[in-house]
C-alpha cells in the first residue's frame, strides 16, 4: 500500500507569501555560507540541499487535505477532495482522457468546503470514460456536491461533469472491501459530523483521522475503541492548533500537536503524520510548534512526521 499526500493545509488554501519564501532564502544562504566557510574545496550544493531541515528542504504546501492510496492489486482510493485534488487530477488525466475505462475510488470525510472544494477541478470528473465512486457515511451526498455546484457558485454543474458518478452509503463500524483494501469507518469528534477511516491491506494498517477534535474527556471512551484501531503502522490526524491555542478553540473542531501525538501514542500506533495545517501559520510556526510539542512528549519509539505536499509512505 503507498500513501501520498496530495493536500495537508486545514480550513482554506494558503499559498506561501513573498516574504515567507524570502526569509526561507534568506536562511539557506546564510547555512550554505557557514558550512561553506567550514570545507570551500569540499562543499555540494546537492549535498546541502539534501541534508535541509524542514521547513527549508520542503515548503509544506497550501492545498487542503487530499490523499491517495494504491493498493498492491492496483486500487485507487483518494481520501478527501480538497484542493489537493486538482494537483492529482492532472497526474492521472492523460490515463482519463485515453479512451480506456478507468475506476477510482474517493472516501469523504465530511463536505466542510476545504474538503471538497478541489472536486469542481479535478480533471477526471470530465471524461466520460471514468467511473468516480463516492463512499461517505453521509445520506446526502450527492445533494451536498450538487449544492457546491449550483450556478450562483460554479459555471459548471455537477451533472454536467462526463464521468459516471456513482454514490455508496456506508454505515460506522461496518467493514467493506474495496479490491484487497478492508476499510472500516468510524466517527470522529467535529461540528456536523466527520469520519475516519482504518484501511487494511495483508497485516498493514493505516488510519485517516481528519478533521477531529481530541480532548482528555474522550479517553476512556476512545480506549473501549482501542482494539480496532490498536497497533496501526501509520496515522494521518489532524493537529491545527498548538496547545495554547487549542485552548481558546474548544469546539471548533480540531486538535493539538500534542494531544494528536497523545493519541497515537496511546493507540500504539508506530508512525504519526500530523497535518492540517493552520492557514496563519507559516511553514516555520508550523515546523516549530510540532518539533517542540513533540520533543516535549518524547514518544518514545514513534516516529512524528511534519505532513508535507507529495510525501510518500509504504506499508
Amino acid at each position: 500500500m503507498k500513501i501520498t499526500l496530495f493536500g495537508v493545509r486545514g480550513s482554506l488554501p494558503t499559498p506561501i507569501s513573498k516574504q515567507e519564501q524570502r526569509e526561507k532564502t534568506l536562511k539557506i544562504l546564510h547555512l550554505a555560507k557557514e558550512e561553506w566557510k567550514k570545507d570551500p574545496s569540499g562543499f555540494s550544493e546537492e549535498e546541502f540541499l539534501n541534508h535541509l531541515p524542514i521547513p527549508l528542504s520542503q515548503d509544506l504546501g497550501g492545498n487542503t487535505t487530499c490523499v491517495l492510496i494504491e493498493g498492491d492489486g492496483g486500487e485507487r482510493v483518494i481520501l478527501d477532495m480538497g484542493t489537493g485534488l486538482r494537483v492529482l487530477g492532472n497526474q492521472l488525466a492523460p490515463e482519463a482522457f485515453s479512451g480506456k475505462d478507468m475506476d477510482l475510488h474517493i472516501l469523504v470525510s465530511h463536505t466542510h468546503w476545504d474538503h471538497i472544494q478541489g472536486w469542481p477541478f479535478f480533471k477526471p470528473g470530465y471524461s466520460p470514460s471514468v467511473n468516480i465512486h463516492f463512499y461517505s457515511c453521509i445520506p446526502n451526498l450527492q445533494e451536498r456536491l450538487e449544492r457546491q455546484q449550483h450556478p450562483e457558485n460554479f459555471p459548471i454543474t455537477f451533472q454536467q461533469m462526463a464521468s459516471k458518478k456513482h454514490f455508496h452509503l456506508w454505515k460506522e463500524f461496518e467493514s467493506y472491501m474495496l479490491g484487497g483494501l478492508k476499510i472500516i469507518p468510524f466517527g470522529l469528534r467535529h461540528p456536523g459530523s466527520c469520519t475516519g477511516y482504518r484501511i487494511r491491506e495483508g497485516n498493514k494498517i493505516f488510519l485517516f483521522c481528519t478533521d477531529v477534535e481530541y480532548r482528555e474527556e474522550d479517553r476512556e471512551h476512545l480506549l473501549k475503541m482501542k482494539p480496532q484501531i490498536a497497533g496501526a503502522d501509520l496515522i494521518i490526524i489532524d493537529a491545527q492548533y498548538s496547545t495554547s491555542e487549542a485552548e481558546k478553540k474548544i469546539g471548533w473542531g480540531h486538535t493539538a500537536v500534542s494531544k494528536a501525538v497523545e493519541f497515537a501514542e496511546m493507540m500504539e500506533i508506530r508512525s504519526v503524520v500530523l497535518t492540517h495545517h493552520e492557514p496563519d501559520h507559516t511553514d516555520h510556526e508550523v515546523a516549530r510548534i510540532i518539533l517542540d510539542e513533540a520533543r516535549l512528549l518524547k514518544p518514545g519509539g514513534m516516529q512524528v512526521h511534519i505532513a508535507h505536499e507529495g510525501q510518500k509512505f509504504i506499508l
